[in-house]
């Protein structure tokens, strides 16, 4: 069990890594294209740190798909409903944390937001993903699944759409160098276009690699432990690979960039309605447990009341701690339907 343990932890630091590359070297594409700070946050850092746990689920469904694996298949639907749940709660919370941790540092508490660009991502979010719980108790046919999954892609290239007419601001910049350039002597702060892509796609492979022996190790531990692999995976997934998005916002927060903070909590929110949900419409049946519909009420009825409280350009802690005290309700609501 010990082994098994020491491999999961490794698979965790080598996505890790990766989502580090990758994001690092989204960001400087982004900065070399010129595309706005709005759309790095909530679009390029975004899609790069939900690598991981998009990574997970497809390789679990693919793995189920090519076995016959039912455990394979409740660890992807399990870690595609989990991220959203994650990003709506216990990410808001790490950055509520960081604003009081930060406070003498920023020289005040409450985050100081993009209302527009929040708000926008919120409402792609809120009616994709309340159809997807939906559907997850519908019993859908193949066809329609499919369907679905071809909508949600064209719904996701419509949200990138908008992000990618937005202007970038002429005072925006990048806080680190390419990290490639740094390790081998180059000019971080101006890095080499195909250095650049390097490090994209070295990025990728890691966290491809990681999330390969991460589906496995979920699979192992749930049957040591007599526990339904979705409901660990709805559990361990996302609350490890969502540290990413939570620990670029809790930079960002002590940087006093709480736009570009919230941007990439509310920008991986699209996504995770989108992409991964399209995965498991096409390679599962996508019914949803007690569980899973729990996890996904609570996410949604987290994002209205981040929406509700999005009046201004003002957000203060309370309704950041709020996301701490709904995933707190997600584990009893587990303890009651007898999950553990």
């Amino acid at each position: 069990m010990l082994i098994h343990a020491l491999i999961l932890a490794a698979s965790f630091l080598i996505i890790l890594s990766g989502s580090e590359l990758f994001t690092n070297g989204v960001e400087w594409a982004g900065h070399r294209l010129g595309i706005a700070e709005a759309a790095v946050g909530s679009l390029l850092a975004a899609v790069g740190t939900a690598l991981p746990e998009t990574f997970i689920p497809a390789v679990a469904l693919l793995g189920a798909h090519v076995r016959g694996s039912t455990a394979h298949q409740a660890v992807g639907v399990g870690a595609i409903v989990g991220a959203p749940l994650m990003l709506s709660t216990v990410a808001l919370f790490v950055m509520g944390t960081a604003c009081l941790v930060f406070k003498s540092r920023r020289g005040r508490i409450v985050m100081r937001v993009a209302r527009e660009d929040a708000r926008r991502d919120l409402s792609f979010f809120f009616p994709v993903f309340l159809l997807l719980v939906l559907a997850g108790r519908a019993n859908l046919g193949p066809i329609v699944r499919h369907v679905l999954a071809i909508g949600l892609l064209l719904v996701y290239s419509a949200y990138s759409i908008v992000m990618l007419r937005l202007k970038r601001a002429e005072d925006a910049d990048v806080e680190h160098g390419l990290y490639i350039e740094a390790i081998v002597g180059g000019e971080a702060r101006e890095p080499r276009a195909w250095m650049t892509a390097l490090q994209v796609i070295g990025g990728v492979a890691l966290i491809l690699l990681g999330a390969i022996q991460f589906v496995d190790q979920i699979v192992i531990f749930s049957q040591h432990a007599h526990i339904s692999p979705g409901v660990l995976s709805l559990i361990l997934s996302p609350l490890a690979t969502e540290l990413p998005e939570k620990y670029n916002s809790v930079v960002w927060i002590r940087q006093k960039k709480d736009h570009l903070a919230l941007a990439n909590i509310t920008g991986a929110m699209v996504f995770q309605s989108c992409i991964p949900v399209a995965l498991g419409l096409a390679f599962s049946p996508w019914t949803l447990t007690a569980a899973e519909v729990l996890a996904g009420g609570i996410a949604l009825v987290s994002v209205v009341l981040l929406y509700i409280n999005l009046r201004d350009s003002e957000l203060g802690t309370p309704t950041l701690m709020l996301g701490g005290a709904a995933y707190a309700a997600f584990i009893a609501g587990l303890g009651y339907l007898g999950a553990f």
